[in-house]
């Protein structure tokens, strides 16, 4: 149970991160000459495809890693768990 509710609450707070993301580019529209809306929204994101993989190769690993240093049972360049061994 108590780890249910920590994934339904991590997922909660992800869903209003990105939320949030999309209120900050239309209000940034909304300040800016009708000319640069496009780009206003398309460093937003920018913004959002490329923090994404960045918290996936390293945000991740810090915050639910085990008992390694910092987290780095879990992160991508380690190879528990993802199959690169033989590369």
């Amino acid at each position: 149970m108590f780890s249910s509710v920590n994934t339904c609450w991590t997922l909660v707070g992800a869903f209003l991160v990105y939320f949030m993301q999309a209120g900050f580019a239309l209000c940034e529209a909304g300040f800016t000459r009708a000319k640069n809306t496009g780009n206003i929204l398309m460093k937003n994101m920018m913004d959002f495809c490329i923090g994404t993989p960045c918290y996936w190769l390293i945000g991740f690993g810090l915050m639910f890693g085990g008992t390694g240093k910092s987290g780095a049972k879990v992160y991508v360049q380690s190879t528990q768990g993802i199959h690169f061994e033989d590369v």
